[in-house]
Parts: C-alpha cells; structure tokens; sequence
C-alpha cells in the first residue's frame, strides 16, 4: 500500500509537471488553455415586455484617439495573436461570412450585400489628363483600412428591470466611421446588427492595458463597457441629433450629452430612494 501510495505522487508529479510549450503557443501555458480563446456569447437574459418598467434610446460616439478606446483601435497592422476590430469586422463579412446583417443606415431596414460592402470599403479613382479627359494618367486603387478609422457609433437601448432590479444596456448596431484617404472626407460606411456580430467579436481578444494575462474579447469590452463614449442623440419626437438644436457650439452639444448621461444616472438612483 505503502508502494501504491509513492507511485501515485510520482505519476501525479509527472503529470502536473510535464506541461509542454512550443513557440507557436508563444506564451506561459498553450493557446488551447487560454480562457479567453474559449470564450463564448454569452447568451443575454430573457426579458418580458411587462418586466421592463421603462427604456430609452441613445445614440454614441466611441473616439478611438481616447486612451480607452485604443483596444478598440490597434493594432492598425494584424498581429499574429490579434488584430483590430475593424479587421474583425471586415474580415467576418467579406472573408468568412460569419456576419450578414449588414445595412445602410440604423434604421436596419435596407441590407446590404458582400458585393456592396465591398464596393464601400474598396475603389478605383481613374486620374485624367486636366488638359485632355480623354487621356487616362493613371488607376488608383483606394482601400479603407484600419489606420483610417475615426469612430464607431453604436445604437442602444437602455432599460429598466424591475424583475432583477437594475439598469441595463443593450447594444442594437455598431457602425464604422472612417476618413477617406484621398479626399479626407469623414462618413459612415455601413452599419452592423450587434447580434450577429457577436459571435465573431467574441472569437477575438483584444490589448489589455491593466493586465496581459486576463486579456477581453470585443464582445466582452462591449457588454461591461470597458470604453468611453459620447452621446450624440437620444430618442425624441422630433427625431434630431444634439448637433441640430445645438448647432455651432461644440461645448454645449458636449454639455448636453454629459446632462442626457446624468440623467440616467439620477433615473435609477431616484428609484431606489425610500
């Protein structure tokens, strides 16, 4: 028995110490033990129409210049362990077609095809001769890219439980907001059921800055809001962004979305007030 016992530590000990590493895990413990390369969407909460005691909606702007945004933002050149979401985004529609629901606009009533993705992200300007049109000087071919990425905006619901008793965010849509490289001309391209984006959002990890070792998905930055935002419309009657009731004056449109944030803020303090 004696005997039986030492040879279980040993094969214990071989067992505990004969973890092996190779240069493609490119770490302290092999990628297939990472947790965050086993993450999975987490489903979200069921929720009944009479639970939710009430909601808004709200428009915002994510700066990826802002430090805290940066995970959002780089790397702006693939790394072999990660990539930017914009190249998790991009590569999910057009390459591996694990995103679908891709529309012009937030409404989310006009989709939009691969082919006219494409068209969006990809162009060829044709230079003409300013002294004979008819002479072609040259084809340029323009691609959006990482490094042209100024903003996402995304479209949320905020809501009231009064089942569980909390306040709770829902993201709907997610858009990328880019400058041209040529005519440095800022728009939208196209904007992205949240939903179905999830799934490819929650295959990737993004930089964390506090600790290398417990790294997040983008799914994850996005369902603890691990970033900082700005709102630039909240659902009204007449259907405005801040910008046009707050027309030229920068400081107040900000003024204005920090006092629409505060007030969420005070509407579910003031419900747990006895």
């Amino acid at each position: 028995m004696k005997h039986l016992f030492i040879t279980c530590i040993l094969v214990g000990s071989l067992f505990a110490t004969g973890q092996v590493i190779t240069p493609e895990d490119d770490g302290l413990t092999p990628k297939r033990e990472l947790h965050a390369a086993n993450a999975r969407v987490v489903p979200y909460s069921f929720i009944r129409q009479d639970d939710i005691m009430w909601s808004t909606r709200q428009w915002e702007r994510i700066q990826v210049q802002e430090k805290l945004n940066h995970p959002l933002y780089y790397p702006v050149k693939a790394l072999p362990d990660r990539k930017s979401l914009f190249d998790v985004l991009k590569d999910a529609i057009m390459t591996e077609g694990t995103i679908s629901e891709v529309f012009v606009d937030d409404r989310f009533e006009m989709p939009l095809t691969t082919q006219e993705v494409a068209d969006i992200l990809f162009r060829v300007d044709t230079i003409l001769d300013p002294d004979d049109p008819s002479v072609i000087l040259g084809i340029d071919s323009i691609e959006i890219k990482s490094p042209d990425l100024r903003y996402w905006e995304i479209k949320s619901d905020w809501y009231f439980d009064k089942k569980r008793g909390e306040m709770k965010n829902r993201i709907l849509g997610i858009s990328p907001v880019v400058e041209d490289p040529s005519t440095r001309e800022i728009y939208p391209t196209f904007w992205i059921w949240f939903p179905d984006a999830r799934q490819a959002m929650s295959a990737h990890v993004a930089y964390n800055p506090s600790n290398n070792t417990r790294r997040m998905t983008f799914d994850q930055i996005f369902q603890m809001r691990y970033f900082n935002a700005v709102v630039y419309k909240e659902n009204n009657v007449y259907d405005r962004e801040i910008k046009d009731y707050k027309n030229g004056r920068p400081l107040d449109q900000l003024l204005e979305s920090r006092r629409i944030r505060e007030e969420l803020r005070n509407y579910e303090h003031d419900l747990w007030q006895f």
